[in-house]
């Protein structure tokens, strides 16, 4: 028996899949590629900026966001 959250994610999942088709999930997957590697590149970039280690906690929140609707996306394509 699953839960109701695992039941809701699942049915958005596949609502998601029949709008987009696989074309418009795999464009997605492309954009939250890009998009995680752009956020890297700004956490690598900010401490060779300042000469200073400091952490882009913002960029940092935004990655793990962007990893985990990559990885559903994923899992729904």
């Amino acid at each position: 028996m699953t839960s109701l959250l695992c039941n809701w994610f699942d049915d958005w999942g596949r609502s998601i899949k029949a709008g987009l088709t696989n074309v418009g999930v795999i464009i997605f997957l492309v954009a939250f590629f890009c998009l995680g590697v752009l956020l890297i590149y700004g956490i690598i970039k900010k401490p060779l900026a300042y000469n200073k280690y400091k952490i882009a906690w913002g960029y940092l929140f935004l990655l793990i966001i962007d990893v985990l609707f990559f990885v559903w996306f994923c899992i729904i394509l």
